[in-house]
């Protein structure tokens, strides 16, 4: 069995420049490729250091268009680690033109492959759920005035989406081109999904009870003289109706029209304003 030509700490550091650079030169005709190639390059040197001629094809190869959620394509970049360091084996093995052709479309077809369906995970996972997860844990604390609100967050979501880069980067090399094949397949990732909108279903419910206010000021005189508000009334009937239609309300708007917060956001402003110039909140 050939040497391996790289270690994982080669692996690490170019990951490690890849994703702290992943959104910094993001541009409408590459996106994420400028990042990815620089996180290849010290790579792709000692593999084809040798060369010349192989070095530039590889970054060339690596500078094609490329967009995916940096964490969890950070198993593609592992991948395309495995699969170089597969093909400078071949080509120090005295591997066709036609082979190593074929080894190094591979490579791209296959960054082409999974980065839209990692992206799609990525995108749902961590900024749909967990993000949103996370915030709210801290809400609380920011109603209460705690500076824990501002940088807890930050801390814990970078501690926890860094050490599931590392985890799928590591994968993805050890593994090469069957990792995502085995993470798709084992059924864990669908299961972590349920669980994770479960439990942020629940965390909606409870911050929306708790932190969405709303409350008719209407009121009138029965007949004995006394004042009754139409919240009394409410409250009697169903507790905390108003807010639960708000937010129903945003719900429907959305699913129908979009997430266009801004206009979601003014025109909430607006009628409230309105309705409590007419006293009616």
């Amino acid at each position: 069995m050939a040497k391996e030509l790289i270690t994982k700490k080669d692996v690490l550091r170019g990951w490690a420049k890849y994703y702290t650079c992943a959104e910094v030169s993001s541009g409408f005709e590459r996106l994420t490729a400028p990042a990815f190639s620089f996180g290849m390059n010290d790579i792709l040197k000692k593999l084809y250091g040798n060369n010349q001629e192989e070095y530039i094809k590889s970054l060339n190869r690596h500078l094609m268009f490329y967009n995916s959620e940096a964490t969890w394509g950070s198993i593609i970049f592992g991948i395309a680690c495995a699969l170089e360091e597969e093909r400078a084996m071949m080509l120090n093995d005295g591997a066709t033109k036609e082979e190593l052709d074929a080894s190094a479309d591979m490579i791209s077809n296959l960054k082409v492959g999974l980065m839209g369906p990692l992206a799609g995970i990525g995108d749902t996972v961590n900024h749909g759920m967990l993000r949103p997860l996370l915030l709210s844990m801290f809400i609380p604390l920011a109603a209460a005035g705690s500076w824990l609100a501002g940088a807890g967050p930050l801390v814990i979501w970078t501690l926890c989406i860094s050490a599931l880069a590392y985890v799928l980067v590591t994968r993805g090399y050890s593994q090469g081109k069957k990792s995502v094949t085995a993470i798709l397949k084992s059924g864990k990732l669908n299961q972590y999904i349920q669980m994770a909108s479960v439990l942020g279903l629940f965390m909606m419910g409870v911050l929306s009870s708790t932190y969405v206010k709303l409350s008719t000021a209407i009121q009138w005189e029965t007949a004995t003289g006394d004042a009754k508000t139409l919240q009394s009334v409410i409250d009697g009937i169903f507790p905390r109706l108003l807010p639960l239609l708000v937010v129903f309300g945003v719900y429907f708007y959305i699913k129908k029209c979009g997430p266009k917060y801004v206009r979601i956001l003014i025109f909430i402003l607006a009628i409230s304003v309105v309705l409590s110039f007419f006293g009616i909140v």
